[in-house]
């Protein structure tokens, strides 16, 4: 039905109501004069003189008065009409607004179980949004929305302030919230979840651990709903990227979530139902009815489907509502009807590691600053950029996005150069040196390695692939202790550059995979927590860059951009550039 349609009825309907509310006023008057004509007693002759002198100055006043509703007329149809179609509006906008109730599904590559026996409840992974971890099980503190900085948004924190020289920030939490077993989030449980994530011993996989280490003198206790966070070597606003990926879960529930036991010391939107739980299958997360804001969906289902082929054709035959895919399967099926395509913005890296042996494992000739150098220059970044990821977000040159402060467009040319790369392996005596090439089972684009493989091959250098399942891959990867090369995604990049070093396994001063523990590089580091000046910070990360090309540590090729396929039935769903979702926010749709 048109609205033109609609409204012309509606038209219509006015005119006929207006019709007999016109014919009601006349037979009113006409009554009420013959009433007054009518009245009679012993003065019935004067009265019957009045009324007929009264007479004609009553029909003038009823024609003035109709004259006057008939100018009103318009007037009044028009604001009627404005009434009628604001209040339309208003429906129509609250019936495609969100709604609670419903289900999805999702699938995921990993297990339920990778999430809780590998990476615990501090862990950043692969930045899937099917992952444990971004599923909307836990909440923090504050977050942001926007990547590269912006205002944090109020979570478990009702409020916030720094004082006058920004070396501690005083943080308020929201009056009555709970972890998903009903024990209060009160200041003390949330200065344990910070000691706990800076133990070793409990939460080895955490990177927000480094963060907590570098940048956290002490907690305070104000009382039971207020924290004082001091930082005085780091002061501003670099301390909100920790809070940002600082996830709150009971310190007293470690061991049994870890163990898959208790999901009860999880602090957000959705709470994990073993009813639903399939070992190794899938897992649902259902609607935590206590949560401080509206929360839409009913549940969220993650089945486990590690094959990408076969994520794509359950999304294609609707049997999932979620899922990343490959490039080519997310242009193929952002073609259907039914089908939504939600590319990320680039939140991080794809990159090669060649693991030195400082740390007890890696290779020697990864120590050499020339071999490193040669395997940047194999990289055929071109090729990997159409063939593997179609032509979706970029090749990267060196270790920033073009947004970052410490971004140098002089460092950001394409390196491949495989005579020159030849003439390196060459140089530093390992030409023919056989070495391995770690992959993990649940790794994002399986001919990756293939590709590098053939690349490494032109320069002189033999590489064999050998594929792990996760929980031994992160082993090796958490020691630093590949016995040759690995292929993995990095981030952190969107956030202030002095996070980096102290968060990124890869880079994290002295318990990195992969990066170079000289001197010059600990200096670098030490001179981002002194309070450089701006001049002096320009100064370092142009250091730090240099560093960096002359023997680069860590080997990007591309931005990760997570293509993701959603049906069009799910709404409100978003892929912010700091990788958390919103799950709360999202509902569905079964018009």
């Amino acid at each position: 039905m048109s609205d033109r349609n609609y409204w012309q009825r509606m038209k219509k309907r006015q005119y006929s109501r207006r019709s007999l509310l016109r014919a009601s006023a006349r037979a009113g008057l006409g009554a009420s004069a013959i009433a007054l004509i009518g009245c009679g007693d012993d003065d019935d002759g004067d009265q019957q003189q009045a009324a007929a002198q009264a007479q004609p100055q009553q029909q003038q006043q009823q024609q003035q008065a109709m004259q006057q509703q008939a100018q009103e007329q318009p007037e009044q149809q028009a604001m009627q009409q404005q009434q009628q179609q604001a209040a339309v509006a208003q429906a129509q906008q609250a019936d495609d607004g969100p709604k609670r109730g419903g289900r999805i599904v999702a699938a995921d590559s990993a297990t339920p179980e990778t999430f809780s026996g590998t990476t615990g409840p501090f862990a950043v992974g692969r930045g899937d949004a099917t992952e444990g971890w971004t599923i909307g099980m836990w909440d923090c503190l504050m977050r942001r929305r926007e990547g590269n900085g912006g205002d944090a948004e109020p979570r478990l924190a009702e409020s916030w302030q720094q004082n006058a020289d920004a070396t501690a920030t005083e943080v308020t939490l929201r009056e009555g919230i709970e972890f998903h077993s009903g024990k209060p989030i009160n200041a003390e449980a949330v200065k344990a979840t910070f000691e706990v994530i800076a133990n070793v011993d409990v939460s080895n996989s955490s990177q927000v651990r480094g963060l907590i280490a570098n940048y956290l003198e002490s907690i305070d206790i104000i009382d039971d709903r207020t924290l004082m966070f001091n930082h005085p070597i780091w002061p501003g606003d670099i301390i909100f990227d920790m809070f940002h990926f600082a996830q709150i879960h009971d310190a007293d529930e470690i061991e049994a979530y870890n163990a898959v036991e208790s999901f009860g010391g999880c602090s957000g939107p959705f709470m994990w139902d073993f009813d639903q739980y399939e070992p190794s299958e899938r897992y649902t997360v259902v609607r935590n009815e206590n949560f401080y804001r509206d929360v839409y969906l009913d549940a969220i289902e993650v089945r486990t489907i590690a094959d990408e082929d076969t994520r794509a054709l359950a999304l294609e035959a609707g049997e999932i509502d979620f899922a990343t895919v490959n490039p080519d399967q997310y242009l193929r099926l952002g073609e259907m009807d039914h089908l939504t395509q939600l590319e990320g913005p680039a939140g991080g890296m794809w990159v090669m590691g060649p693991v030195q042996t400082h740390l007890g494992g890696g290779h020697p000739a990864n120590d050499d600053p020339r071999f490193r150098l040669a395997l940047h220059k194999a990289i055929d970044r071109e090729r990997l950029h159409e063939d593997v990821f179609q032509g979706i977000g970029m090749s990267t040159n060196q270790m920033w996005l073009s947004n970052s402060p410490a971004y140098d467009p002089a460092f950001d040319k394409d390196p491949y150069d495989p005579e020159g790369a030849a003439a390196l392996v060459t140089e530093s005596g390992w030409e023919g040196v056989e070495m391995d090439l770690f992959v993990s089972n649940t790794f994002s684009h399986q001919v990756i390695p293939e590709i590098l493989q053939a690349n490494l091959k032109d320069v002189g250098i033999n590489i064999t692939i050998v594929k792990q399942e996760v929980a031994e891959w992160v082993d090796f990867f958490l020691t630093g202790t590949f016995p040759g090369l690995y292929v993995a995604g990095t981030g952190f990049f969107w956030m202030a550059p002095e996070t980096l070093p102290n968060m990124n396994f890869q880079f994290r001063f002295p318990e990195n995979a992969v990066a170079s523990v000289t001197g010059e590089y600990k200096r670098i580091v030490e001179g981002f927590g002194s309070q450089p000046t701006p001049a002096e910070r320009l100064e370092l990360f142009n250091d730090w860059n240099e560093l960096w090309a002359e023997g680069p540590w860590l080997l990007p090729y591309h931005t990760i951009n997570n293509t993701t396929i959603v049906n069009s039935r799910v709404q409100g769903e978003t892929w912010p550039a700091q990788i958390f979702t919103f799950t709360e926010e999202w509902w569905v749709d079964e018009a």
